[in-house]
């Protein structure tokens, strides 16, 4: 009986060594987060795409890329399902056989158990002996039943905490399929939108792109003749107060002036001016500019005669940065002289250096002087005129050469214009000359312009008449400065003379009431004008200056301060 027993024992302690090995050496349920992240296969390197040969071709090659890209990922989520699923079950299927094997050798320890208590007891002192052995046997075999209940307790236990390990394998299941529906639906969408893409790009293709009916008309074979308008207003007020005179000054409403810009297409531009004024209504220009070439345009009409850099570019209210023009430009150079012809114009930067030319020439129909005769006539040169009329049979020429350089701020040039009658009664030969030099850099804006009137009166009024003049202007405005007020403020200073050659001083001076304002009236003299402006807005100021105005034979007491208000818009 005793060998029987110690083999049972050693073959019981053996069968639990091993289930206890077999237990330690099973592997943990692999971790369910990467289960749907897979690496994509290497090895084999798909061969270079040509490079597509338009946009179009580009961006079907990416849609297409993306829906196989898609696809690659869809498939490895579904075989690192698979696999997850596969190991899962065969896991569960190994704890369940080893629950399994314990029972039994739990049922097979217990019956050995039994049968040995069952075994009647020995006569005398060695069965209370084989008793004593046999007592401690049943012991060792009882822990080892319990060593066995606590293994198949603990395989249960194991087995129940991987039910959420298999919920969470449900749940991802029920996902990937739906991520797998969604695909399927996303894929269909791409491939309706790659062919709706191809089939407007085809569409485009054949018709052209779909653009607005005005901007289309720009591009269509035959120009249209219609486009919007545009209306750019100015409007301006100054009050004029003379320190030598009683009084409380002069309100005056100096002009209103709308200008009409009509695009009709790319090549054609109209432009006009009205100019509303208390001395009444008038025509300030009216002209058709036609683009022939990027640097070249003719201009047809009633335009601005380019003398000088002022009158086309520093005349308008708001541009001026003092209320009133210099000396020059009132009594050497007709400011704001219109002439009805024919102009070429343009610009072009040479040999592709930074420096840029500007080019203008002009025939129109000849100035003319109302009235003819009388030297006042000739002496106010207010009363120098372009007009459309007969009276002026003759022509003017004209041109002007300038030079940009604008990373530098520098502009200089020269003009000429030349006043040629037909016959002696249509008028006097006139000749104009002005140069001029700009520079504006940063918060400095220098400006200084020559010019020289010259007229042959000598048939009309017995002698010619010779205009000089300059006048040069400074001005500063801090940009960057940190406050508000004092960035919008602008300081100017200007110096401007004129003298006269053929024109009575004294018979001027005694008649000045007959010219629109005494620094109208040709006489000679310094100006010297101060002021200050504020920028209510970049094209809205307002601007306060004081001017002094020395004649140099006869003393006016003309000085003035002046107030004026200017707005575009």
């Amino acid at each position: 009986m005793r060998p029987y027993l110690t083999v049972g024992i050693l073959w019981s302690l053996c069968f639990s060594g091993m289930a206890w090995g077999d237990d330690a050496a099973s592997p943990q349920p692999a971790p369910t987060e990467g289960a749907g992240t897979t690496k994509p296969a290497g090895g084999a390197q798909a061969a270079a795409p040509q490079p597509p040969r338009t946009d179009e071709a580009k961006l079907l090659s990416a849609v297409r890329e993306a829906l196989d890209r898609n696809a690659q990922e869809i498939k490895s989520l579904k075989e690192q399902y698979t696999k997850d699923m596969a190991e899962q079950r065969r896991k569960v299927e190994e704890q369940q056989k080893q629950i399994a094997t314990l029972q039994q050798s739990a049922q097979a320890l217990q019956d050995r158990l039994k049968a040995q208590t069952t075994v009647p007891n020995a006569p005398g002192g060695q069965n209370a002996q084989g008793q004593d052995r046999q007592q401690k046997i049943a012991d060792v075999q009882q822990k080892q039943i319990e060593l066995l209940e606590r293994q198949s307790q603990l395989v249960a236990d194991e087995l129940s905490q991987q039910g959420p390990a298999l919920e969470n394998l449900q749940s991802m299941t029920a996902t990937l399929e739906s991520r797998a529906k969604q695909a399927a639906r996303r894929d269909l969408e791409l491939a309706n939108q790659d062919d709706a893409l191809i089939e407007q790009l085809d569409a485009q293709r054949r018709n052209g792109p779909q653009l607005p009916a005005m901007l289309k008309g720009m591009f269509a074979p035959i120009q249209t003749t219609s486009s919007p308008l545009t209306i750019i207003n100015n409007f301006a007020v100054r009050y004029d107060l003379f320190t030598h005179q009683q009084g409380a000054g002069v309100f005056e409403f100096q002009e209103y002036t709308p200008f009409f810009l009509v695009q009709l297409n790319k090549r054609i531009l109209l432009s006009a001016e009205l100019v509303f004024a208390p001395t009444g209504f008038a025509l300030g220009q009216a002209q058709a500019d036609i683009f022939l070439t990027d640097w070249l345009t003719m201009d047809i009409g009633y335009f601005l005669a380019p003398i000088g850099f002022w009158s086309e570019r520093l005349d308008p209210e708001w541009i001026n940065k003092l209320p009133d023009e210099p000396l020059v430009m009132r009594q050497v150079i007709p400011d704001g002289l219109a002439l009805t012809g024919l102009q070429f114009r343009g610009g072009k930067y040479l040999f592709g250096s930074p420096l840029k030319m500007e080019y203008s020439a002009y025939a129109t129909n000849a100035m003319g002087v109302p009235g003819m005769g009388q030297a006042a006539d000739w002496s106010d040169l207010g009363g120098v005129i372009g007009t459309t009329a007969n009276i002026n049979q003759g022509m003017t020429y004209g041109a002007r050469l300038a030079f940009w350089l604008p990373t530098r701020g520098i502009n200089f040039g020269v003009s000429e214009l030349a006043n040629a009658p037909y016959f002696h009664g249509a008028g006097a030969v006139t000749s104009i000359w002005q140069p001029y030099f700009n520079y504006h850099r940063g918060n400095w804006d220098f400006r200084f312009e020559y010019g020289q009137n010259y007229e042959r009166t000598r048939s009309f009024i017995g002698n010619s008449i010779e205009r000089n003049g300059f006048y040069t202007q400074l001005a500063y405005r801090d940009y960057k400065s940190t406050r508000k007020h004092l960035q919008r403020l602008e300081y100017v200073a200007r110096f401007s003379d004129a003298r006269f050659r053929g024109i009575d001083q004294a018979a001027v001076a005694s008649n000045v009431s007959s010219f629109a304002t005494p620094m109208d009236a040709p006489l000679d003299r310094n100006q010297y004008t101060m002021g200050v402006n504020y920028y209510l807005f970049p094209a809205t100021v307002f601007k306060l200056a004081y001017e002094i105005n020395q004649e140099l034979h006869h003393d006016l007491k003309d000085n003035v301060v002046f107030m004026q208000f200017a707005t575009n818009f």
